[in-house]
């Protein structure tokens, strides 16, 4: 109403107009007419206003003038339809230009609004409509239609502006909902499914960190849960291990994480102290602080914990760079604040806002998250810094994400700054720990978590998941199914290829694995002087993870394990298989050309971890290296990916197209333990929508009682 009643004073001209020329002073209509818009005119330049339908207004004011002196009986007869026509003109050329005339004015009503693509839509469709009304009341007065005619068209063009915005809007959220699911169907029942034609509620493939969170909400929730995975140990690539060696004669013990050593979320708020704490086994875990360092041709930056010192120290070491940076980080930590604010009454699992109106709210409530998220963060480091050692450095932990060959988007990097604003941890014991704890908490509600129990196949009937068959040949029916395995795996080899869409499976075999990894790990014989977490990017990049550092318990006393850690693209990763496939290559891994490669790989990484650890060869006692091989034989991964598919074959949502078959991973929200926790109750949410909002244990402890009174 607002923005209609604004309109309508920016038409006062017109009306004007209007009224004099019914008096047959057309002459005196058009003076008015002008006089009234040049002021209105010379008001916006003082305010350094530019409004397209006024200065349109003034066009034809100008034009009706000059008509006049000339033609003053012509201009006297169709002056009317000729003002109509303007107008419409001059309204759809704004839409031409894509400048809606609409805009000008709702601007001002929804200034939160205004960025959005829906903005522009909806504007545009509604300076659309007023200039077909307006050419129709120029046809109507040309052809000297009844009165009656034009009043139609003039009540329509104001109930279409008056209700019309916001029910567009509510559309518009609507239809951005659904669109955040690639498929849709509707949640199981899980209380109609005869609990006899199931062994368990819910299945979940893979052990991964992902599957555990799923199974975890679910379990607390009350469902059945039973976990399946190939693997000696839970957690996919977030578990530890032991190796031994020898030193000066005598046993020594070393523990090595096999993936993620730096962990986000941990925070009072963020999504990983979220799900503990629903689980009610926060305390279960003892968290370390992750100091970081980068190396790089300029010199060593080591971040502070203070991140606004941490800009600061940017803009020492770059001063014409200084204020940009620290405009960019109070951005960052704005959105990151707007992200994280959506978690509330969701376990600490950010999202989207579930109903239309908190999203209709969220532009006003969370500017910098509505403004950014959905936009290259490349775009957000360039509107404050141009030099490119700085932009560098801004980018430093994005190989947490990727190798650089999908541009994230703010979504997906904003979140990583939580180790500037809040800090990583590592959790004391190895990062496997945190995995160990969701299986104590799956199994404690009941749910079973199973090793060594290979899935071969996700049973599919009547076009609905209905259980897996595991490769020793037992069967477990369930009323749904997750799946925290490799996204291409699952969908090309466990599902069979009748009950998927072809472009689907063709988006799948086209779009490449995000990027692989080789690692060195290593057992010295000293304790190194550098950050837990550094980054080397002086000539070789390399990553260095010295955990001990942070837990001594990893390496004997005076001794430390270091974790050498470069990404390997899927193109060049793709050239470590052989051509015959499989999934153990034994024959391939002992093969010299393999030894060779892999050895030679190991050695050029030690050497550039020397650039900051110079002498490290002298010091080693332990080393075993691991190629992308390595991580697809342990992860049964495609190409050995340690970061899920790339951007192109992610899925929207966690809802496959098979009914009752959600995905869990990095197969939805990409890498990082907390961006698989997200993913992991994303699709415990999709199954059993409102889990994430119960609360904890609640319909856990009544279905336990259900039970044992049975």
């Amino acid at each position: 109403m607002k923005t209609f009643l604004t309109v309508k004073f920016t038409l006062v001209p017109f009306l004007v107009f209007y009224a004099l020329l019914a008096r047959g002073a057309t002459g005196a209509a058009i003076g008015a007419g002008l006089a009234l818009i040049v002021m209105l005119e010379a008001w916006r330049l003082w305010r350094r206003e530019f409004f397209v339908f006024e200065l349109g207004s003034l066009a034809i004011f100008l034009t009706l003038g000059a008509a006049w002196l000339f033609a003053p009986a012509t201009v006297a007869a169709n002056a009317l339809w000729l003002s109509f026509a303007g107008q419409g003109i001059v309204a759809l050329a704004s839409v031409a230009i894509r400048r809606p005339w609409t805009a000008d004015y709702s601007r001002a009503a929804y200034p939160d609004s205004a960025h959005a693509p829906q903005f522009f839509l909806i504007n545009a469709a509604l300076s659309a409509l007023w200039g077909a009304l307006f050419l129709a009341l120029a046809l109507a007065r040309f052809l000297a239609a009844p009165g009656l005619v034009a009043t139609l068209i003039v009540a329509t063009g104001a109930a279409l502006s008056i209700f019309g915005p916001k029910l567009a809007i509510r559309i518009a959220l609507k239809k951005l909902r659904a669109s955040r699911e690639t498929y849709s169907w509707p949640a199981p029942a899980f209380d109609r499914i005869p609990d006899q034609t199931a062994d368990c509620d819910v299945a979940i493939v893979g052990a991964g960190v992902g599957g555990l969170t799923a199974a975890a909400f679910l379990a607390d929730a009350g469902h059945r849960v039973a976990v399946f995975d190939q693997h000696v140990l839970p957690g996919g690539y977030c578990h530890h291990y032991p190796r031994k060696a020898h030193y000066r004669g005598k046993p020594v013990l070393y523990r090595f994480d096999a993936g993620p050593h730096d962990f986000s979320g941990v925070w009072n708020g963020g999504a990983i102290h979220g799900l503990l704490t629903r689980l009610g086994v926060a305390d279960r875990i003892d968290w370390k602080r992750v100091d970081h360092s980068y190396v790089t041709k300029d010199g060593r930056i080591d971040p502070p914990r203070d991140w606004r010192q941490y800009a600061r120290d940017l803009g020492a070491k770059f001063p014409d760079s200084a204020a940009g940076v620290m405009a960019l980080f109070e951005e960052i930590h704005a959105i990151f604040e707007d992200m994280y604010a959506t978690s509330a009454g969701r376990s600490g699992i950010p999202g989207m806002p579930e109903n239309i109106d908190d999203m209709l709210a969220f532009p006003k409530k969370h500017p910098a998250a509505f403004k950014w998220m959905g936009r290259p963060f490349d775009e957000l480091v360039a509107s404050h810094v141009s030099d490119p050692r700085v932009k560098s450095l801004v980018n430093s932990l994005s190989g947490y994400l990727g190798d650089g060959t999908d541009q994230l988007t703010c979504a997906d990097m904003v979140p990583i700054f939580g180790y500037y604003f809040k800090g990583g941890f590592y959790p004391v014991g190895g990062s496997g720990r945190f995995s160990e704890v969701l299986v104590e908490a799956i199994e404690e509600r009941g749910g079973a978590v199973h090793l060594k129990s290979p899935v071969k196949k996700i049973i599919v009937e009547n076009d609905t998941a209905c259980g897996v068959e595991l490769r020793d040949g037992r069967t477990i029916r369930a009323k749904a199914v997750v799946s925290n395995a490799d996204l291409r795996r699952t969908f090309l080899e466990l599902v069979d290829p009748q009950h998927t869409p072809a472009d689907f499976r063709t988006r799948l075999e086209t779009a490449p694995p995000a990027c692989s990894a080789f690692t060195v790990q290593l057992g010295v014989d000293y304790s190194p002087d550098i950050k837990p977490a550094t980054h080397v990017e002086d000539g070789a990049r390399v990553g260095i993870a010295a955990m001990s550092l942070v837990d001594p318990s990893a390496a004997p006393a005076g001794h430390a394990i270091l974790n050498l850690i470069r990404l390997v693209p899927y193109e060049e990763a793709q050239s470590w298989f052989p051509s015959d496939g499989g999934d153990d290559y034994k024959a391939w891994r002992r093969s010299d050309e393999y030894r060779k490669r892999k050895l030679a790989i190991g050695d050029e990484m030690i050497a550039a971890a020397e650039a900051v650890l110079p002498g490290l060869r002298d010091h080693i006692v332990y080393r075993t290296d691991a190629s992308p091989v390595t991580y697809a034989r342990y992860d049964w991964a495609s190409a050995g990916t340690i970061y899920g598919p790339s951007a192109k074959g992610r899925l929207k949502g966690a809802k496959s197209p098979v009914r009752n078959l959600v995905v869990a991973g990095g197969a939805t929200m990409g890498a990082g333990v907390e961006a698989v926790v997200v993913a992991g109750a994303e699709a415990a949410e999709a199954l059993s929508p409102g889990v994430l909002g119960r609360s904890p244990g609640a319909f856990a402890g009544q279905a336990r009682k259900t039970r044992a009174a049975a």
